[in-house]
């Protein structure tokens, strides 16, 4: 039998990323992928290629501007992820792949498929908070608008199909599928022949935006805590290195300098394709994402990529990071930095436990985070559906 060649918009907006572009990378002869982005995506060198067109959402030179953009057009619009120009290229793809209903692009292409205009819709929905994102009436009306013309629903978690079926999406039109990474990039981390000459030092990572729900201020002060016991392990340095950018750096360096650990703790930016070598010279990892009113950590790509990484993870319990886990590595009530703390000294204090862990967090990555076996399955899904 003769497979047609299925061409395939992936829709993302500003929000279009290597993360998740991984595992977007298919048998050519089955499927020719195009991105969709914004002006400004959140990277520039993708493995597929991509087609920008203007958006509100790359206005705003300053975070004040940026946030204003937002709020005007989130009550006029719904939204300012706007993609001049999408509507198109309604005829170039037989799928058009997209994210979320309540991103006004996805709304776009919601009514072409009301009137038949593209063939069929995909929506990833990573959102694991019922009827989050409809507290503005605007917005409200375009996430509804689109989950009726919907084909296929993918969520990498059953946290998010279940928030789906809470707002009354019927569970068949719903597939679960992981997001994974490269793990022939994100190895273990006895590989690294830097890692295992510089035993002395305990470095423990954080990876991800400097804001309050992603718990930076509270690692922080559980290094201080941990630092301040001068624990009697021979030979030992700790250190804490922070990857990643965010409203909070200007504060967290001013802390920092307060403290007199600026030989202890850094603040750096990484490209995503050095972040394999910063996991890899790293001892454990801490994820201490907080959940607030309208956001809690939907699926956590750090956790995938430091499972895959061998390194020890330590997380607060909650959204959907306990699920992504699956049982390996050591769980903290949120919010508690003596548990932190602890948890912390713990690790360092058993440095098998730390191996167990590592070994477990590959095996699982093996199994279940491979992006070229998940790959597979969105090609198949595409297939199906065109069918």
């Amino acid at each position: 039998m003769t497979i047609k060649m299925i061409k395939v918009a992936l829709v993302r907006g500003k929000y279009l990323n290597n993360f998740e572009g991984q595992n977007f990378i298919f048998d050519k002869k089955k499927v020719i992928l195009t991105g969709i982005s914004s002006l400004k995506p959140l990277h520039e060198n993708f493995p597929f290629p991509v087609i920008k067109l203007a958006s509100l959402s790359d206005f705003g030179r300053s975070n004040f501007l940026e946030r204003l953009i937002k709020v005007i057009a989130n009550r006029t619009l719904g939204d300012s992820q706007i993609l001049f120009g999408l509507e198109k290229y309604a005829t170039k793809f037989d799928i058009f792949h997209t994210a979320d209903p309540h991103y006004f692009f996805s709304y776009q292409l919601a009514r072409l498929r009301e009137k038949n205009l593209i063939k069929k819709l995909i929506v990833t929905s990573w959102e694991t908070i019922p009827f989050n994102n409809e507290g503005i009436a605007r917005k409200a009306k375009i996430k509804k608008y689109t989950q009726q013309f919907v084909d296929m629903f993918i969520c990498h978690t059953e946290r998010a199909k279940k928030a789906l079926i809470k707002e009354g999406i019927s569970e068949d039109k719903i597939l679960v599928i992981r997001l994974g990474v490269n793990i022939n990039q994100f190895k273990h981390q006895t590989l690294n022949i830097k890692y295992q000459n510089d035993k002395s030092t305990f470095k423990i990572l954080f990876v991800g935006r400097l804001v309050k729900e992603k718990g930076v201020e509270d690692l922080y002060e559980a290094f201080k805590k941990v630092k301040s016991l001068r624990l009697k392990i021979k030979n030992y340095s700790l250190k804490l290195k922070i990857v990643g950018r965010g409203l909070l750096k200007n504060k967290i360096k001013k802390m920092i300098s307060r403290d007199c650990l600026n030989s202890f703790v850094k603040i750096e930016e990484k490209s995503y394709k050095e972040m394999a070598e910063v996991y890899q010279n790293a001892d454990i990892i801490v994820v201490p994402s907080k959940k607030t009113k309208t956001w809690e950590e939907q699926y956590g790509m750090v956790l995938v990529e430091a499972m895959a990484s061998g390194l020890p993870v330590i997380a607060y319990d909650t959204g959907a990071i306990s699920e992504v886990l699956g049982g390996v590595g050591l769980l903290v009530k949120e919010g508690n930095i003596d548990g932190l703390t602890s948890s912390i000294i713990y690790l360092l204090k058993n440095k098998n436990l730390r191996e167990k862990i590592g070994r477990m967090g590959r095996e699982r990555a093996e199994k279940l985070f491979d992006s070229r076996k998940i790959a597979k399955k969105i090609e198949e899904i595409y297939i199906n559906i065109s069918e």
